[in-house]
């Protein structure tokens, strides 16, 4: 019986570049020490990240607690996501590292203004709603970017595992750590939570200037062609594979029908569960614990199952699990469903972005990148505003309970096409378009 590949079809004579080797890579490699540097920071920015994440719904709940405008938070967030082909192309043109410095200090002076505000009476909603937008869009820049960066540093048979170690360092310290933390800080003053955001962002901009980066420069020399052209290559890469274009489309979905957790967790815990508002940031623990399980584990699943079978059984699990936080009152049931939904959202996220990372070219690899986070994420406020009005009018709940649904139905359809066309994947990366301008 011939042996399974990384995408779930038969091996090539010709490995396929996202195919790690099950053997472990020499301790001496000369890039992946420098992982651990990029590790460490990261793990400083995401403490910081988990505290702001749980403070600003808080934030905008101590304005309103009408569901569509608590949505209207996610909204704009989502909005502001939407830059991610233009941080696609400054990630193929300048160095990526210095870019990752300048966002980091750009998202320092927001977080900045926004305990200002608290500290001196003068934040509105319509301030906060701005602050997210903003915060949005220096988060899918920065993830262009890094994704971008990686391969500089990690070597291909490394990338599922580098991914799920920077995932479970993010859910440890973003969201085990840093959300119960916040909802704490922000408890005792609003203004601490986005005080020590904007600490951790320095702290990781001092990491990133050390010199054992610097050798890690880019280097670009420049475009050729203007910011528009080089969007347009990287939405014409991916329009002309069909596997990474039905994997942008599913993801959208996904994030279509996930945003209902995101938008209406805080009203779910206080007002379906009946508990007090301290709980929502130890739910979102309880959901960092199966996004840990599912980074540290997605290597094992890539090895045992491959790469789309994996993900395909990541949708599964949380359209199961939605389904059962929708239905239930149970804590500790509910609490058990959110972790599922964690481990079934990391190990998707890992496998997917490790299969980016290995099989398209290093120099557009920030404008493709740029091109799918775009079609991923241009239906969310979409999800995030349904969801508010559904739960508007009917409970919290139901808006969960048809995620549940459509998550499963959208395993249903696309699960066949993606091991079949993965399956079908030339053995090799696929060359950059012909008639695409070139830098």
């Amino acid at each position: 019986m011939a042996e399974v590949n990384s995408t779930g079809g038969p091996e090539r004579a010709v490995p396929r570049a996202d195919v790690a080797s099950s053997a472990p890579t020499p301790v001496g490699d000369e890039t992946w020490p420098h992982f651990g540097r990029l590790w460490l920071a990261s793990a400083v920015s995401a403490l910081g990240d988990g505290v702001r994440n749980a403070a600003l719904p808080l934030l905008a709940f101590s304005f309103t607690d009408n569901p569509v405008l608590l949505s209207l938070t996610t909204i704009v967030t989502a909005l502001g996501m939407m830059m991610a082909p233009i941080g696609g192309v400054w990630a193929d043109i300048f160095d990526r590292r210095a870019l990752l410095i300048a966002i980091d200090v750009c998202r320092f002076a927001v977080v900045g203004l926004i305990a200002l505000g608290v500290l001196t009476d003068t934040l509105s909603l319509v301030f906060v709603y701005i602050a997210a937008a903003v915060l949005g869009m220096g988060e899918s820049v920065f993830l262009v970017t890094a994704q971008a960066f990686l391969p500089k540093v990690v070597p291909a048979e490394r990338m599922t595992t580098a991914n799920g170690r920077l995932h479970a360092v993010q859910v440890v310290l973003r969201d085990s750590i840093g959300q119960p933390l916040g909802g704490v800080l922000f408890a005792l003053t609003a203004a601490a939570p986005f005080l020590l955001d904007g600490a951790s962002f320095l702290l990781g901009v001092m990491l990133l200037l050390f010199p054992f980066l610097r050798t890690l420069r880019t280097d670009p020399s420049g475009p050729r062609t203007g910011w528009w052209p080089m969007v347009r290559e990287g939405l014409s890469y991916l329009r002309a594979d069909p596997l990474l274009m039905r994997l942008a489309l599913v993801l959208g979905t996904l994030n279509f029908f996930t945003m209902s957790l995101g938008v209406l967790m805080v009203l779910y815990v206080v007002q379906w569960l009946h508990l007090p508002e301290s709980a929502y940031g130890f739910f979102l623990a309880a959901n960092a614990l199966g996004g840990v399980v599912g980074g540290l584990g997605s290597d094992w699943v890539r090895r045992r199952i491959g790469v789309l079978p994996g993900a395909v059984a990541a949708l599964a699990i949380m359209g199961v699990s939605c389904l059962l936080l929708g239905g239930t009152r149970v804590s500790i049931v509910a609490a058990v469903a959110f972790a599922a939904v964690g481990f079934g959202i990391a190990t998707w996220q890992t496998l997917i972005t490790a299969f980016r990372q290995t099989t398209i070219p290093t120099d557009i690899l920030g404008r493709v990148n740029g091109a799918f986070r775009l079609l991923s994420v241009c239906v969310s406020p979409f999800g995030a505003i349904t969801a508010g009005v559904v739960a508007k009018y009917t409970e919290v709940n139901v808006p969960i309970l048809v995620s549940g649904v459509g998550i499963l139905a959208l395993t249903a359809i696309s699960g066949g096409p993606l091991l079949r066309m993965g399956a079908e994947q030339p053995a090799a990366p696929r060359p950059r378009p012909r008639s695409a301008p070139r830098r």
